[in-house]
């Protein structure tokens, strides 16, 4: 009995010097340094360091988590926070390649970023280890913290949007009581950027968790669904910088559509109403849009458009942009669209017919004339009465 007294003291002093030890990792993880200066406080920058990849390292043994982390949840969550919930620096970063510059841009970095990395990835794995259960984590996930981390997409860092982006997908994976109010948070900060115009740095990041979430939502959808496809993905088309986010949110777009094709109508509207004026890189994106959502679009159900779409359609064919010309001679190229055509010739001969005979005969570009010509054959192949008719009216 004595003995086994005896261990019991020892276990349990060796318990309290684990727990101390660990104790001083958090401590030394959460202190603040000045990391501009790369000559001050040398030795306690290191220490930190080490610690904080100690403290990762204790993650990779379950005895550690149940032992250690799990008992001092409450610290390791206020380490977390206190280390990423900072203003974010301001650095520049180009978003231009050298290949199109010409100039080697040098880029600015954080200098506390390599101090930051290793929390994030502590934080990722922490969410991932399968001891760490809902109830344990759910308490720390609040509308506050989630806004606050949110916040933080708009890091000028992409390996900081990269783990953000990580660690809330996992977040809303894990943490099914908490998934509508994350949801909400992710609206909030779109909507944000739908009024207020401003640059956000990591809406790609967020539209990539929207995507995987949109794949989940089961079928018919939920009007709260519908109604944030309406509010919030049709409007981001209008955001001045949406053609730095657009391939994630063309993707939201047809997933959306996969689930309830008569989205599309609305899609088509809204594509027309924000439609880009001057920027010829959002208008050949735009455009790409335009005929994926035309293959889905049931054919019957687009006649209020007709006159709007092709209009559209003509001006971008006529306009002073190549590029957007050669991306809208492309549909003429897609069965869907050529389908939709005969459908409403009568409306749509009118419109194009005069803009194109007169595009072959006079464009200023030899390819994209040999193009139109070849588009001229095509309409009177189509309906050679409609064709003429169409060319008598105009002239």
């Amino acid at each position: 009995p004595k003995g086994s007294k005896r261990e019991k003291r020892v276990k349990g002093s060796k318990n309290k010097s684990a727990k101390e030890a660990f104790l001083k990792k958090i401590d030394a993880a959460m202190k603040v340094y000045d990391y501009v200066d790369e000559t001050k406080d040398v030795k306690g920058k290191s220490e930190r360091l080490n610690a904080i990849n100690e403290l990762q390292n204790l993650l990779q043994d379950q005895k550690s988590v149940s032992q250690l982390i799990i008992p001092n949840l409450d610290s390791c969550m206020q380490m977390i926070e206190k280390n990423i919930f900072r203003c974010l620096p301001n650095i520049k970063k180009s978003n231009l390649a050298f290949s199109e510059t010409g100039i080697d841009q040098e880029e600015e970095t954080d200098p506390a970023w390599p101090h930051v990395q290793g929390v994030y990835e502590f934080f990722l794995q922490l969410i991932m280890n399968d001891s760490i259960e809902v109830k344990l984590l759910k308490g720390y996930v609040t509308p506050e913290f989630v806004s606050r981390f949110l916040e933080l997409f708009d890091s000028e860092e992409a390996v900081e949007r990269d783990y953000l982006k990580n660690i809330l997908h996992k977040l809303y994976a894990k943490l099914v009581p908490r998934r509508k109010m994350i949801r909400k948070a992710i609206n909030e900060t779109f909507y944000q950027l739908i009024h207020e115009g401003h640059k956000f740095n990591g809406a790609s990041e967020l539209l990539d968790i929207l995507a995987s979430i949109i794949s989940g939502f089961a079928v018919p959808l939920r009007e709260e669904h519908v109604i944030f496809f309406n509010n919030i993905i049709i409007r981001l088309h209008k955001v001045q910088t949406c053609s730095e986010f657009f391939e994630q949110l063309l993707r939201c777009s047809m997933l959306f559509l996969t689930k309830d094709k008569s989205l599309a109508i609305s899609l088509l509207k809204g594509l027309l109403k924000y439609w880009p004026f001057a920027n010829c890189v959002k208008e050949t994106l735009f455009l790409t849009e335009l005929q994926e959502v035309l293959e889905i679009v049931d054919d019957d159900k687009i006649g209020d458009l007709v006159i709007p779409l092709f209009r559209r359609i003509v001006k971008c064919i006529g306009g002073t942009h190549l590029q957007v010309a050669d991306r809208a001679m492309c549909f003429f190229e897609n069965d869907y669209f050529l389908t939709k055509l005969r459908i409403y010739k009568d409306v749509t001969f009118p419109m194009l017919v005069p803009v194109i005979v007169e595009l072959s005969e006079n464009h200023w570009h030899k390819i994209l004339q040999e193009s139109l010509v070849a588009l001229k054959v095509i309409l009177k192949e189509i309906d050679s009465a409609a064709f003429d008719e169409a060319q008598q009216i105009s002239k």
